[in-house]
């Protein structure tokens, strides 16, 4: 059976103020034709099936900022755009030990129809809204937009946020010392995940393009209502105003594995 093309979400397309927001795991949206992927309802409440928050936080942002973003158009569950294209949990059978009982066994054809419904069209537009940025001489702050379960295995997290990066520390660093500086929140430093790992939207929309980039990572229980929302979306986005008008994250560095390219 045919599927609905469901596309990502482009908010403030035409904006160039230096910030690009990126958030993969905005919906728990999976189309009818997939029958709930055999779950009950339940799951598609809980983090397995997207970033509790993320999406909120990052429309505030926007408002805020007139800044850009792109928000991811289904579930995590139905296929992860934080993941390479070959990754082991693109398409994850099992998560957070709960069994997905359509992604058993799939074929390469059924994984392909996916990838070209909903993982393509989703980095598509976040490559083409930073390349605008570039030809249009802007060197963007790129901002992946995550949040994280207070707890997992049975342990407590401490952070209230954390800031992911892989090769390029510039942007989390700057963003790490601004929050200590403002704040009294406990911050990770590649806390409570290490963008050594699971960094994809951001190495290949940031890093690769030599752009100053980090995953932001909050606490769900801290971004669970309206209001929460609202105050950490004005944090975030006086923080990104303060890194515009710093000179080293207003020019492109390459580190690592990044390797420089046409945009």
């Amino acid at each position: 059976m045919p599927h609905t093309m469901e596309q990502p979400v482009l908010i403030n397309q035409h904006a160039r103020v230096g910030v690009i927001l990126l958030c993969d795991h905005a919906t728990n949206h999976v189309p009818t034709a997939y029958d709930s992927l055999g779950l009950d309802d339940q799951y598609f409440e809980d983090h397995i099936a997207y970033d509790i928050g993320a999406e909120a936080v990052t429309r505030k942002i926007c408002e805020m900022m007139g800044a850009p973003a792109v928000l991811g158009p289904v579930s995590r569950l139905l296929i992860d755009c934080n993941r390479e294209e070959h990754h082991a949990t693109l398409v994850p059978p099992v998560s957070d030990n709960i069994p997905i009982p359509a992604n058993k066994d799939l074929t390469n054809t059924t994984i392909t129809a996916r990838k070209e419904a909903y993982y393509y069209p989703f980095h598509d537009a976040c490559e083409k809204l930073v390349f605008d940025h570039v030809e249009a001489g802007i060197v963007p702050l790129v901002i992946g937009m995550h949040s994280f379960t207070p707890t997992m295995n049975g342990e407590d997290r401490a952070w209230h946020v954390g800031f992911l990066w892989n090769e390029d520390p510039r942007l989390a660093q700057a963003m790490i010392g601004l929050m200590e500086r403002e704040t009294d929140l406990v911050v990770g430093d590649n806390l409570p995940y290490s963008g050594t790992d699971l960094y994809h939207t951001m190495q290949k929309h940031g890093a690769d393009h030599g752009l100053p980039q980090t995953t932001l990572e909050i606490r769900q229980d801290l971004v669970d209502d309206d209001a929460k929302t609202t105050q950490w979306a004005a944090l975030i986005a006086d923080l990104l105003d303060e890194c515009l008008s710093r000179s080293d994250l207003r020019e492109r560095k390459y580190y690592g594995s990044a390797l420089p390219t046409g945009s």
